[in-house]
């Protein structure tokens, strides 16, 4: 699909996990005078998108009201019932609701040094035939990853935990390949703390564009 100016793209962001190996709520941590789940959303909005769906999961109510999002028309919510099956149905979910976009962005929650800049790659490079936008940092796919339309049905037939990757590897070959500073996932405390204290993050966020990388 060719996305011209008038095309409708939406931001997914998924927040529906239980935060295990951060051991506490993680969406609500402090980050830079906001919390993790707010500096995630963000970017979406300040790149122009035309909406975006945070899907919420895991104590919903208690996120909703206390991640601190931007007061914006654009920001709705979705709540997955299903979280505990993985991660794909809180993808399920988020599609469901923008059904009618002709692209999305889809998003990690945990991911604080999200950059407008990014995303805005991502839509000037879906103005091309090509059905998927992904960035690649060091020979590995990170998020956010673009999805055209055509695509919504493949991904919402995914089960488990495994999220739009194997869609991704499907489809590498087709897909436009940008590049940028990836953001950094935060799943543990210790990866919390080096972000606060401006530590390196690993090396390995993402996954390989091939099951055989």
């Amino acid at each position: 699909m060719n996305l011209g100016p008038r095309a409708r793209i939406h931001g997914v962001v998924l927040a529906a996990g239980a935060s295990t190996r951060m051991g506490r709520l993680k969406m609500l941590l402090p980050v830079r005078g906001t919390t993790l789940l707010a500096s995630a959303v963000t970017p979406l909005l300040e790149a122009g998108l035309d909406g975006v769906v945070v899907v919420l999961g895991h104590q919903a109510d208690a996120v909703r009201n206390g991640a601190g999002l931007p007061h914006d028309p654009r920001v709705s919510f979705a709540v997955n019932e299903d979280w505990p099956s993985g991660l794909s149905s809180s993808l399920r979910k988020g599609l469901e609701v923008c059904a009618q976009a002709d692209a999305a962005v889809i998003a990690l929650g945990d991911q604080p040094n999200l950059r407008s800049d990014l995303v805005r790659k991502l839509v000037q490079a879906a103005a091309t035939e090509a059905p998927l936008v992904v960035p690649l940092h060091n020979g590995r796919v990170v998020h956010p990853i673009l999805f055209c339309r055509e695509m919504f049905d493949e991904l919402s037939q995914l089960s488990g935990d495994s999220g739009a990757r194997e869609v991704v590897r499907r489809h590498i070959d087709r897909a436009v390949v940008v590049t940028g500073d990836p953001p950094r996932d935060l799943d543990t405390e210790a990866d919390y703390r080096a972000f606060l204290e401006g530590r390196p993050g690993p090396d390995d966020e993402g996954f390989p564009p091939t099951t055989g990388a």
